[in-house]
């Protein structure tokens, strides 16, 4: 028995000495990441977080997100020679944080953690937003919503609601619509005030059929935004998909009672109710607002371009009526009664798109121009199809040449 006793007491004595060794190597490690020397602060906190003796200690994983934050700090610096030290360094340091957060109950390292979970999340958005413009999309969503967990355990929610945004157009790139309502619908309980989070959940809603989701979309953005006049716009929209002329209307003048004082704002804003409206098939009341958009401003793109979109796709519609008859039944002459109509329609598209046209051309830098590529490309290839339908082939071989110039 009294031997069986001492070897019992010899091995308390060894466990005691190697706490103490340990604990001197979490305060070592400490001690030599503020001194520079990381490389030494390194290997001892890792020691430390694998002894049995230090492993469950708050204090050791607060030191080693903090010490690999550190070397996450010269990562960045080519002439450190501890820019490679830790290749994975961000990722340590959040699980290190993470875990000194579950271990520390008296919440004794909280403000430290705090920076790191911020540190480690400015780092995932910046990599976030640089697959982004790679055009790396899911890469840019795995990191971007990392960066969301991290600013939300550091309490940043604003930090966490610009990564969720990247991570939801990184899963629009991808056409990965499930994983866009998730990003958009945890932004719009968020009650952000991005315009296209809005548009694109109310979009999809549309897309599937779903006019009550597209109208709880909209009725968010007003809630949210009620400053916005886009809001209401989009609000209007659902109100018209829903048949209801009259709150639709309601809502279009809202968001012109918003933007009325404002100069530069207005026409636009009367511009997008005359799409409202087209969109809706109030053909006589988007034509009144693009008018009195253009009365306002006669140089512009998007009325012009707006106008004349409307008159060619009601050309079209009755340019398509007409083909769908047959022409050995049609007694009542509808064939001839809607190509009329429907070339009618189509030289007046053809007075708008040419304006559109021109505003581009007559912009004052290239870079203005460039920045219009698309539209011109639209409006020009619309003008070759108008002159083709009312028999100018000069005027529509020469504007199919520019669009196809533009599209190579």
């Amino acid at each position: 028995m009294k031997m069986k006793k001492l070897l019992m007491t010899a091995a308390l004595a060894a466990l005691t000495l190697a706490a103490s060794a340990q604990s001197l190597n979490v305060s070592s490690a400490f001690g030599n990441m503020r001194k520079g020397y990381l490389n030494k602060a390194k290997a001892e906190i890792d020691a430390a977080c694998l002894h049995d003796a230090t492993k469950d200690d708050a204090k050791t994983w607060c030191y080693k997100a903090l010490i690999y934050a550190r070397i996450g700090g010269e990562a960045s610096n080519k002439k450190s020679k501890f820019k490679d030290l830790a290749p994975d360094w961000a990722e340590q340091a959040y699980a290190a944080a993470l875990e000194c957060k579950r271990l520390d109950t008296r919440n004794e390292y909280a403000k430290e953690i705090n920076e790191v979970f911020s540190f480690v999340g400015q780092d995932f958005y910046v990599r976030a937003s640089e697959a982004y413009n790679a055009k790396n999309y899911a890469l840019a969503t795995q990191l971007a919503e990392k960066s969301t967990e991290m600013f939300s355990n550091a309490g940043q929610g604003q930090f966490s609601a610009d990564a969720l945004y990247i991570a939801g157009l990184g899963a629009y790139a991808q056409h990965d619509t499930a994983s866009v309502k998730k990003y958009f619908n945890q932004l719009v309980r968020r009650r952000t005030d991005k315009n296209f989070v809005y548009t694109t959940l109310f979009g999809i809603a549309k897309a599937e059929g779903s006019n009550a989701d597209a109208m709880k979309v909209a009725t968010n953005y007003t809630r949210n935004c009620k400053n916005d006049y886009k809001a209401y716009l989009l609000l209007a929209d659902g109100y018209l998909l829903d048949k209801n002329i009259d709150k639709g209307k309601e809502m279009i003048g809202k968001a012109l009672e918003l933007t009325k004082d404002s100069v530069n704002l207005y026409p636009t804003v009367l511009s997008l109710a005359g799409g409202v409206l087209d969109e809706a098939a109030d053909y006589e009341g988007a034509e009144a607002k693009y008018k009195e958009s253009l009365a306002l401003l006669p140089d512009q793109f998007a009325a012009n371009f707006g106008m004349g979109k409307m008159f060619y796709n009601r050309a079209v519609d009755k340019n398509n009526a007409a083909n769908a008859i047959d022409p050995f039944t049609d007694e009542s002459g509808l064939i001839d009664k809607y190509t009329a109509e429907s070339k009618d329609l189509f030289g007046q598209s053809i007075t708008y798109l040419a304006k559109a046209v021109t505003y581009i051309d007559n912009l004052p830098t290239q870079e203005a121009k460039d920045a219009q590529r698309a539209n011109l490309a639209n409006a020009l290839q619309a003008l070759a199809n108008a002159y083709a339908r009312i028999d100018k082939p000069e005027e529509s071989k020469a504007a199919r040449t520019r669009f196809e110039s533009l599209v190579q």
